[in-house]
């Protein structure tokens, strides 16, 4: 069947995805100048739109599969008819891959995303599962894919807005008039467009499921230390730098997310020597192993503000389950958390049994002070 212009919900989708584009260039350029929470919101809303965008032309191409499109002129050389579809391909093939890749490289980031500040972002889970050390790399690789495809989308952009302006103004052959508004047809074409979109975007976002609120650490108040024992002497040491992705509410607990990262070349037990032999092979062999990591989703509620993670500590490449209990105080958007647990340092490889024939203790003692302030306070 001969179609004369595009379905009111192909044009729907069409421009809905060109408006997102459109506001996702320029703050994609800007969202960097911003600081604080608000740098945290605009990269956020960059990353829902663009995940949007993605979701859109998965609905664009299926609806594209089971209604006809209009023909090009029988005036247009075939050359011509070649190089636009060609042209066509191109732009939607880069789209979907640009997408794709900011999805990759969200996945494999460090850093919390949320999705429309109102669910958490769906992952990738064999990039987002990988250990911190790993995901450098995968997230360098996307970032640089992601910022060449979009210098090369805008190339298309302006193609094809120089295309449609050519045919309409100058050849005046149709083709612009095929994607022109007119919404006043094909009501229930329109809406079963319009459903598929908000039942996709309804999917994805778990169906207006709450969420934890994310949390942001603040180092200057906070403190991760570890202590050991060895021939009667104790050593007490912190680690400097790290990085905290929290998701918390005390009303959803079965919700909690919790990833911390490391840096164990950060390591310090207030001495040059004991800080030597912790970066020594024998200990956290930060040379190899630069980052210790601690994830775990889902906190069970104990009473009076107490609670437990179970949850995965990977160190010297070594992936351990581990519990670690914490009470958490929340006033006025900040949260203060305190907790304490013991791993045995054996199990991970760190350290030898004695040293200098004096036995040293298998069990360290982990002790975590936090204070965070809620994201959307």
């Amino acid at each position: 069947m001969k179609v004369s212009e595009y379905t009111p919900a192909a044009k729907a989708l069409h421009w809905l995805i060109a408006l997102l584009i459109f506001v996702l260039f320029p703050l994609g350029w800007v969202m960097d100048d911003f600081t604080g929470i608000q740098k945290f919101q605009a990269f956020n809303f960059h990353k829902s739109l663009g995940f949007t965008v993605l979701l859109l032309m998965v609905l664009r191409l299926a609806w594209r599969a089971f209604n006809p499109v209009p023909e090009l002129p029988a005036s247009m050389p075939e050359l011509q008819k070649k190089a636009a579809h060609g042209l066509h391909h191109t732009f939607y093939l880069t789209i979907f891959l640009m997408a794709l890749a900011g999805w990759a490289m969200i996945s494999a980031s460090t850093k919390p995303s949320v999705l429309f500040q109102v669910t958490s972002f769906p992952l990738l889970p064999w990039l987002s599962d990988l250990p911190a050390a790993d995901k450098k790399a995968y997230h360098e690789f996307f970032e640089g894919a992601h910022g060449v495809l979009g210098w090369v989308l805008l190339g298309l952009v302006v193609l094809h807005i120089a295309g449609a302006l050519y045919h309409g103004i100058v050849l005046k052959d149709g083709i612009l008039s095929t994607m022109k508004p007119n919404f006043g047809k094909r009501r229930a074409g329109l809406s079963a467009g319009l459903f598929l979109f908000g039942a996709g975007l309804l999917a994805v976002s778990g169906g207006g499921k709450a969420v934890a609120s994310e949390w942001s650490v603040k180092p200057e108040a906070s403190q991760i230390a570890f202590e050991a024992t060895g021939g009667g002497d104790t050593t007490r040491g912190t680690f400097a730098q790290y990085r905290a992705e929290i998701e918390f509410d005390p009303d959803m607990p079965e919700q909690t997310a919790v990833r911390v990262l490391l840096d164990m070349n950060s390591a310090s037990a207030g001495s040059a020597d004991a800080d030597q032999t912790l970066k020594s092979a024998d200990f956290f062999n930060p040379a190899q192993f630069p980052s210790a990591q601690f994830v775990a989703r889902g906190a069970q509620p104990l009473g009076g503000g107490k609670y437990i993670l179970n949850g995965r500590l990977t160190l010297k490449g070594v992936t351990k389950l581990v519990s670690l209990p914490f009470l958490i105080d929340i006033k006025a958007g900040t949260a203060r958390v305190k907790s304490e647990t013991t791993i045995n340092r054996l199990d991970f490889g760190v350290g030898p049994e004695s040293l200098a024939g004096l036995a040293i203790d298998k069990d360290v003692k982990l002790s975590i002070e936090l204070t965070a302030v809620r994201l959307d306070n």
